[in-house]
């Protein structure tokens, strides 16, 4: 692994971008007419079955739960859910906790991609882009650091449970 290898910022913009706007989304609201041809539809029987909603995120994403350790020292980065909607439950640590200020998945270049924005001391605006490996079952990506100014290739190993 090369840890201090420089990038081109490209992606890591497109993910600063996503990750800007995802802030703003919303869904819309159903229009008016919309909402009068489904008021004139009769109601469904009481006793019919409720369809169970997948708020799950794709089996890709689904793989990339868990803690991980990067290989080059001692941050962690615990990946502990993900839903449909694009976001992720994630904590930082190095070694103690670190603030997570926003993480989601998206289908990238690579596949599907998970960007973690970590915004505290020592930290404001540093973001990973990572992809998961699943030969070797590792996170593999970028790290940006802006207060730096650096980018550098990073690599996270899966931390083993413990009984």
């Amino acid at each position: 692994m090369v840890f201090a290898k420089p990038f081109n910022a490209g992606l890591l913009s497109l993910a600063a971008l996503l990750l800007a706007g995802s802030a703003g989304c919303s869904k819309s609201e159903p229009s008016a007419k919309s909402a009068d041809v489904s008021a004139a539809a009769p109601a469904p029987a009481a006793s019919a079955p409720a369809v169970p909603v997948d708020n799950a995120a794709p089996a890709e994403v689904q793989k990339m739960i868990g803690r991980w350790l990067r290989s080059d020292g001692t941050y962690a980065l615990e990946i502990r859910g993900a839903d449909r909607s694009g976001v992720v439950q994630a904590g930082y640590y190095n070694p103690k906790s670190i603030n997570v200020s926003r993480a989601i998945w998206m289908r990238g270049p690579d596949g599907f991609q998970v960007i973690v924005e970590l915004n505290d001391v020592g930290y404001p605006g540093a973001t990973y882009v990572l992809s998961h490996d699943t030969a070797e079952d590792r996170l593999v990506g970028k790290y940006n650091q802006p207060q730096m100014g650096q980018t550098f290739d990073v690599d996270f190993v899966r931390q083993k449970k413990f009984p």
